[in-house]
């Protein structure tokens, strides 16, 4: 039987909440934290700890649930298997164009990892990648029939 703890890390997330945190955490990311103020502990100033800490933040500021909470983070920090997998979801990855190494996600994938089954191998957890990309050709199936249904065709 698994902890509460482990099914939350493993619980879908809200597909739109978790762009707009996904776009929480990519600004925040970006922007250096304040210098360190007297003796203690302190996160390490690096990307992945900015972004999430905006994360939490951002969360705690408009009460959402713990669960959700965790199930967001955990989602965030799996992310990466994505982008390891470029070419497998390549039809909602390419290059960004802001000239440097980044590139854009389509809204529809982002979605889907907040969906898609993570599983758990001994002491680790992964997407199950298949279902990312069934999710994935999901929202956009939906996406384009809300794009046909607005522009009444």
């Amino acid at each position: 039987m698994q902890s509460n703890f482990l099914q939350d890390l493993q619980a879908q997330a809200d597909p739109d909440r978790f762009l707009a945190m996904m776009q929480v955490y990519q600004t925040a990311a970006r922007v250096p934290l304040p210098p360190r103020a007297g003796p203690g502990l302190h996160l390490t100033d690096i990307p992945l700890n900015r972004g999430m800490l905006a994360v939490v933040g951002a969360m705690r500021k408009h009460r959402d649930a713990p669960a959700a909470l965790r199930a967001t983070l955990s989602r965030l920090m799996h992310v990466d298997e994505i982008f390891e997998a470029r070419e497998y979801f390549a039809r909602y990855i390419r290059p960004g164009t802001d000239g440097d190494d980044g590139v854009e996600v389509a809204d529809a994938l982002l979605k889907a990892v907040a969906v898609a089954r993570i599983e758990l191998h001994g002491e680790h957890a992964r997407f199950d990648l298949a279902d990312v990309l069934a999710h994935a050709r999901r929202f956009e199936a939906a996406e384009d029939t809300e794009s046909v249904k607005s522009k009444g065709v």
